[in-house]
C-alpha cells in the first residue's frame, strides 16, 4: 500500500470520526433541549396543580370554618331557648298560685262582723268598775253605733261589729272619760283603765299598716310572675334572632333581657348567659358584621 492510499484511509476515518462527533453532539444538544423544554412545561404544569390544591384547601378550610360557626350559632340558639323555657314554668308557676284564691282561702280569710268583750277596771285597785256607758261610734264622727253598760264585773259585750276602724267611748261619772280608735277583732278590747278625775284621754290602738300586707306581697308575686313571662318571651324571640343571625347587638340586647326571665332560679340565666358567650364567639356569622 503505497503512501498517498495511505492517506487517503487515514482522511476517510477522520472524517467518519468527525461526523459521528458532531451527530453525538447533535443528538446531546437535542436530548438536552428536550429536556429542557420538558422540565419547563412540568414546571409550569406542577404550579398550577400546586395553586389549584392550595386553592381547594382553603375553601374546604373555609367551608369547615362556616360549618362551626354555624353550629356555634345552632347550640347558642338551644341554650337561650331552653333557658327561656325554664323562664316561662317558672313564670307559671308563680302565677298560678292563684293569688285571688289564696286571698280568699280559710286560712286568710276575715270576718265582716266579729262579737267584741271588754273590761273598765279601776286604775287604783284593778277591780272592775260596773254601769259604766261604753259606746260603739262611727270613726271620726261623733255617730254613736251601739250603746251598752258594763256588769257588775265591769265586763261589757258587743255583737256583730263590723271590723273597720271604730271610736270606743268610756263614759263614768267621776273618771275621766276614755276614746280609744281600735279595728273590732275577735280577740276582744284591751282592759280600759278608769283613772278618777275630770277630761278625757285619747288611746289609738289602730296598728301602723306602713309594713307588708298580705295583699301587698301577693301583688308582688304577681308582678313578678309577669315579669317572667314577658322576659321568657323576649327571650323566644332572641333566640329566632340568632337563627336569623342578621342583627348582632339587638340579638345580645335581647338575650340580656331574657336573663330576667329567672328560669329555676339560676339555670336559666346560666344557660342564657352561655348562648351569650358563644354568640360573641360566632358573631362574624351575623349579617351586619360579616359585611364590616
Amino acid at each position: 500500500m503505497d503512501e498517498s492510499e495511505m492517506e487517503e484511509r487515514r482522511a476517510a476515518l477522520r472524517s467518519r470520526v468527525q461526523s459521528q462527533l458532531e451527530a453525538s453532539q447533535a443528538a446531546t444538544e437535542s436530548r438536552k433541549k428536550a429536556a429542557s423544554e420538558e422540565l419547563v412545561v412540568h414546571s409550569s404544569e406542577l404550579e398550577r396543580a400546586v395553586e389549584k390544591a392550595t386553592v381547594k384547601f382553603q375553601e374546604k378550610i373555609d367551608e369547615l370554618d362556616q360549618s362551626d360557626r354555624s353550629r356555634i350559632l345552632t347550640l347558642a340558639a338551644s341554650l337561650i331557648l331552653i333557658g327561656s323555657i325554664f323562664g316561662m314554668a317558672t313564670g307559671a308557676l308563680i302565677l298560678n298560685g292563684n293569688p285571688d284564691e289564696l286571698l280568699n282561702s280559710t286560712l286568710f280569710e276575715t270576718t265582716d262582723t266579729v262579737d267584741i268583750t271588754g273590761l273598765a277596771v279601776e286604775a287604783v285597785d284593778g277591780n272592775g268598775v260596773e254601769n259604766v256607758t261604753i259606746q260603739l261610734l262611727r270613726f271620726g264622727t261623733d255617730e254613736v253605733i251601739a250603746e251598752t253598760l258594763t256588769d257588775g264585773y265591769g265586763y261589757f259585750n258587743f255583737q256583730q261589729v263590723i271590723t273597720q276602724a271604730t271610736t270606743l267611748k268610756v263614759i263614768s261619772d267621776g273618771y275621766v272619760t276614755v276614746e280609744r280608735d281600735f279595728i273590732p277583732e275577735e280577740a276582744g278590747v284591751r282592759p280600759i283603765t278608769m283613772t278618777p278625775g275630770n277630761g278625757e284621754r285619747y288611746e289609738n290602738h289602730i296598728p301602723n299598716s306602713g309594713g307588708w300586707t298580705l295583699e301587698s306581697a301577693v301583688g308582688l308575686s304577681t308582678a313578678i310572675g309577669i315579669i317572667t313571662v314577658i322576659s321568657a318571651l323576649i327571650g323566644f324571640q332572641a333566640a329566632f334572632e340568632v337563627r336569623r343571625a342578621k342583627h348582632y347587638r339587638r340579638t345580645q340586647y335581647l338575650a340580656g333581657l331574657s336573663l330576667f326571665s329567672r328560669g329555676l332560679i339560676v339555670f336559666g340565666p346560666l344557660l342564657i348567659l352561655t348562648g351569650m358567650i358563644l354568640l360573641v364567639i360566632a358573631k362574624q356569622q351575623f349579617s351586619d358584621v360579616g359585611d364590616d
